[in-house]
């Protein structure tokens, strides 16, 4: 005898617990794909900030002479670890490059700490044509980048 499928007592969960089991399953994804998102965001965010964050330094003095060379006094006023690796002696005038100080003398670059200011030393400057009493820009080139541009009268 061929039983009616329409008599079989169907067997399955009730509708309360699938709903139940739909909304924890719900929460469960909502939870994991916030943990996910909120991760991303954080490195992101990170990342941001440490594009946000530059450099700042200023030369607080400095002294140039054809006999004695180039001393300046530069000072990390920044939050990140400032390491000077050019320095170009420019015509106060038009801007003109002069010389490369740096590749002139063997110049080790300078790290300067966040809110430390250090000696910047070049002790000769051949190849650089300086006049005693002439105004001339020094122009401080970062490893990143940055630059900052001084002042200074050469002296005797």
């Amino acid at each position: 005898m061929a039983r009616n499928r329409n008599n079989r007592k169907s067997v399955g969960i009730e509708p309360i617990v699938a709903a139940i089991l739909l909304i924890v399953i719900t929460v469960v994804a909502a939870v994991l794909l916030y943990m996910w998102f909120s991760g991303y965001l954080s490195a992101t965010t990170s990342k941001v900030s440490s594009m946000a964050t530059p450099e700042q330094f200023q030369v607080v003095a400095a002294s140039l002479s054809a006999t004695s060379g180039l001393t300046a006094y530069v000072q990390n006023t920044g939050s990140v670890t400032v390491t000077i690796t050019g320095i170009y002696l420019l015509n106060s005038t038009n801007g003109g490059l002069i010389c490369e100080l740096v590749n002139s003398t063997g110049f080790t670059p300078v790290q300067i700490s966040p809110g430390t200011t250090r000696e910047v030393t070049i002790t000769s400057t051949t190849g650089c044509s300086i006049s005693s009493g002439t105004t001339y820009e020094l122009l401080f080139v970062t490893s990143e980048g940055t630059k900052y541009t001084t002042s200074v009268v050469a002296s005797s």
